[in-house]
């Protein structure tokens, strides 16, 4: 996935998260000696939604010098990235300090601006059953809520609770294609309550009906 010799400065990782991160930290400790957990030159973070405070902070950190060694290296795990953050990442994606790399791990790499995805390497680790997801979002999102009901009820069914997150990330990544404020407000508010829904998801014994039905039910 990733070299050594040639470590590029910004990398996107389309995966799913405990996968690319675990991929990601074995690299870093056999390429250079680097443990993510406690080691001060590595800031890791997970974002529902990446705004731009936290892209003004990381803008900060960034300019920092290393503690240790001669490197910092950025891990951020984002659902959703804000166009205004986007924007405000351009330069520093494009010309970040010395010994700087940053690694966004995120299920789809539609929720990048074409501005900011040409300033990283795109790395794809999508699953057989996370682009099976993102084409189930694809036809679910255009249908009538009535349809959506329909189409989610299966999943329901099974009470697969894996597969109800992996739709609603998708769901989010076809939502937040090109940018929230391309999305429109509509769309912007209707990413907000899913993200909402996919956290109720992970409690001890969620509602899958209570909570596919919302989701079936919003206005995108």
């Amino acid at each position: 996935m990733f070299s050594k010799e040639n470590l590029h400065h910004a990398y996107f990782i389309e995966s799913e998260k405990t996968a690319a991160l675990a991929e990601l930290e074995a690299f870093l400790k056999d390429a250079f000696g680097i443990v993510r957990q406690g080691h001060p030159d590595v800031h890791y973070a997970e974002y529902e939604s990446l705004g731009i405070d936290e892209s003004r902070a990381l803008q900060d950190m960034q300019s920092m010098k290393p503690l240790m060694g001669d490197r910092k290296i950025f891990i951020l795990a984002a659902d959703a990235i804000t166009s205004e953050a986007q924007n405000s990442l351009l330069k520093v994606f494009e010309e970040p300090t010395p010994g700087t790399h940053f690694f966004v791990i995120s299920s789809s790499q539609r929720i990048l601006l074409p501005t900011l995805r040409s300033r990283m390497v795109v790395v794809s680790r999508a699953s057989a059953a996370n682009k099976d997801a993102r084409a189930e979002a694809r036809k679910f999102i255009p249908m009538s809520p009535k349809a959506r009901l329909t189409f989610v009820a299966p999943v329901i069914e099974e009470k697969d609770k894996a597969r109800a997150e992996d739709f609603l990330q998708a769901v989010v990544a076809e939502l937040s294609a090109g940018g929230l404020a391309k999305a429109g407000p509509v769309r912007a508010a209707a990413v907000k309550e899913i993200l909402s829904l996919i956290r109720y998801l992970k409690d001890r014994s969620p509602s899958l009906k209570l909570i596919l039905e919302r989701a079936a039910l919003l206005n995108f």
